[in-house]
């Protein structure tokens, strides 16, 4: 009786490691097709507005530098 729950227990923990790693690779594939599409947003922005695109990476920069650097 005790081998028989060992044994459905390891089943058990089995199909979680099975579905947790299921889940892993369609996160981890939907990370991916999402990092591409913005990496092509990015790119097809520096060439249309480079001045721009430079402005607001100057501006975040100095947003999280001012905030990071703060002596609260």
């Amino acid at each position: 009786m005790a081998k028989d729950r060992m044994t459905r227990a390891a089943e058990l923990a089995e199909e979680a490691r099975e579905r947790a790693e299921e889940a892993y690779e369609a996160a981890h594939a939907a990370v991916e097709d999402g990092m591409d599409t913005a990496h092509r947003y990015m790119k097809r922005q520096w060439r249309e507005r480079p001045l721009a695109v430079t402005a607001s990476a100057v501006g975040v920069g100095l947003i999280l530098g001012l905030l990071l650097g703060s002596r609260r």
